[in-house]
């Protein structure tokens, strides 16, 4: 009898060890997912300087101004793109919309430039750009 109970004991102790370690891992994998819902940003730089850090989970459109030169920024559905600019060869509103940081969206022209920030994920890539 005293064998049984020992060995009852034992195996609570074991499922209970068991249902804290699920509980745990479930809080820690919880945590993690809600942390990725605020979602990547997007730096916009004028002339090599950074103007405005944007959220990508948030529809919005402005304008970036720089002297006589100007691009409309949209972003929606995550995305965020060059909709209008008054330079010449409309290269930036042609590149379309973005959510990666491989490849930012440039305005050479009117010196600007949009790099999407990734947060911690590591992308391996052959070169760098």
């Amino acid at each position: 009898m005293k064998n049984t109970k020992k060995i009852l004991t034992s195996n609570i102790l074991w499922i209970s060890l068991f249902t804290l370690l699920a509980v745990v891992s479930i809080c820690v994998i919880l945590i993690k997912f809600s942390e990725n819902k605020t979602g990547k940003t997007a730096k916009i730089y004028s002339d090599n300087k950074l103007v405005r850090t944007v959220i990508l989970n948030k529809d919005d459109e402005f304008t970036v101004e720089n002297g006589d030169n100007y691009n409309i920024v949209r972003i929606k559905n995550g995305k965020i793109s060059v909709v209008e600019a008054n330079c010449k060869n409309q290269i930036c509103v042609k590149q379309g919309e973005t959510d990666r940081s491989l490849l930012p969206i440039v305005c050479v022209p009117n010196g600007l430039v949009i790099k999407v920030d990734d947060g911690d994920k590591k992308i391996d890539i052959d070169a760098e750009l």
